[in-house]
């Protein structure tokens, strides 16, 4: 993969406003973005402009040439992973907003987005498309897998690991050495003092579980 700093984005929402206004501020010359709802289009992100739906993906970037990345700025975890799947070697390199504070001996995979004001300290460990947003804390040597989504405000302790797809909610927190399992959700605000089974819910302080596993 080059350093070409040439981005589209897939997503044309809240978070890829943000995801667009932080790539700009970081050196990225956005060249547009894809979003099937054309409904709001005059809302364009940073001046980017609005080239079609998800499903013209591979015509746009046969249009735009040269060497092109992508971002996929959505919440969803389950379509950010089938949007970057699609995207294959064109994933882009971390954005990362200019206030975050990242450690330089931090490990960040591509298609990861770091919000404004996040901290990711030392030894830590974020996979491919995760989105570590607005003002959250990832202490030292934390795993977070792949496609997980720490939330505005949220606070991992040291050595903490949160599995494939979850979400740790808005202003939400887990203890130093907890494990969150795949596709699990810590709800806003909710304090996660015990391991968390994977697919399962849990809210409240501390975190009780209040949707049972996946099946």
């Amino acid at each position: 993969m080059t350093g070409s700093k040439r981005l589209l984005i897939l997503g044309g929402g809240g978070h890829a406003a943000v995801v667009a206004e932080a790539a700009t501020n970081s050196g990225w010359s956005l060249e547009g973005y894809l979003d099937d709802n054309t409904v709001n289009e005059d809302n364009k992100l940073n001046n980017a402009s609005h080239l079609g739906g998800i499903s013209d993906l591979r015509n746009v970037i046969n249009s735009l040439a040269g060497d092109i990345r992508v971002h996929a700025a959505i919440g969803s975890a389950k379509l950010r992973e089938k949007w970057l799947d699609l995207v294959g070697e064109m994933v882009a390199q971390p954005i990362i907003h200019p206030s975050a504070i990242v450690s330089k001996t931090a490990t960040i995979k591509e298609g990861v987005f770091i919000g404004p004001g996040a901290v990711v300290n030392t030894g830590t460990v974020v996979e491919r498309g995760v989105i570590i947003n607005s003002a959250a804390v990832v202490e030292h040597d934390c795993v977070l897998d792949a496609f997980c989504h720490i939330a505005p405000g949220a606070v991992l302790g040291g050595s903490v690991k949160v599995g494939r797809g979850s979400l740790i909610g808005i202003n939400a927190a887990v203890l130093p050495g907890i494990t969150i399992g795949y596709e699990a959700i810590i709800g806003a605000g909710a304090v996660a003092v015990n391991n968390i089974a994977d697919c399962v819910t849990a809210v409240g302080a501390p975190a009780q579980i209040v949707q049972l596993p996946c099946t």
